[in-house]
Order: C-alpha cells, then structure tokens, then sequence
C-alpha cells in the first residue's frame, strides 16, 4: 500500500508542484511554495503519495464548520499525474480522508469538482459522493 505523507518542508510541498499543476494550471511555479504556506496558515493541510521518489498524487484538504452542515472535512484538491492514473492512488487518498474526517467528528466530507472532470465524477459516485448543491461564485473587481 502506498504511503501518504504530509507535505510540511518547501521539499516536501514543492515535490507536489507536477501533481497539483494538472489540477491548478492557473497558479504560479515560482509562488508555489509560498501559496501552499499561506493556505497551511488558514489550516489547510496538503498530502501526498510518491512512488520512486516522484510525487504521483496529491489531496489538499481543510477541517471546519459551516451552519448548513455541520462540522466537514472540505477536499480542496485532489489530482493524480496522468501517467498514474488507473493505479488507485485517488481512492487511497479519499480512504484516508474518511479516516481523517472520523477522528475529527466530522460528518461528511464535500467537495467542487469542475463540469467537465467526468472521469474524476465517476470515481466520486463510485465512492459515494452525491451531488448535493449547485456551487455559484461571482468575480469581483478589486
């Protein structure tokens, strides 16, 4: 079974840039390190699996409450290197998560995904999610 560990050290969290950029490909290499810092700082929490000293998939995930819910396990991001895919490493990282959650009396765990991400769909309802909410945001200009 694949180890998960978490991602602490600049090493650690920049080991996780290939991985996450598959997901994110609007963030910033070279702010990478420091955005991922900033959000530990607000009690984000970054995971990752590495097979041959290469990190292969990562899982972004934040603990808190809201009225509607209760108190959640909220997965930010969770993105496999395209060469690894089909291997279970997604559905490593979602157990873990759920062993996460449990020890934090959380009630559920919740997450957007994008309207286009059909694959990553299918492994949400093969693990039990279901769509509960339709997610509106508006940009503002600052």
């Amino acid at each position: 079974m694949a180890e998960i560990k978490v991602a602490i050290t600049e090493l650690e969290i920049a080991s996780c840039w290939q991985a996450i950029s598959i997901l994110r490909p609007m963030l910033e290499r070279d702010r990478f390190v420091a955005t991922i810092q900033g959000l530990q700082k607000e009690g984000y929490c970054l995971l990752y699996i590495q097979e041959d000293h290469q990190t292969v998939a990562i899982a972004g995930y934040r603990i808190y409450t809201m009225l509607y819910c209760g108190k959640m396990l909220y997965l930010d991001d969770l993105s496999t290197l395209e060469t690894q895919r089909g291997k279970g490493h997604a559905t490593t990282l979602l157990n873990h998560l759920k062993e996460i959650a449990l020890n934090n009396n959380c009630v559920s765990i919740q997450l957007d995904s994008g309207p286009s991400r059909a694959t990553a769909h299918k492994l949400y309802f093969k693990e039990n999610f279901t769509i509960s909410a339709y997610h509106f945001h508006k940009n503002l200009e600052l």
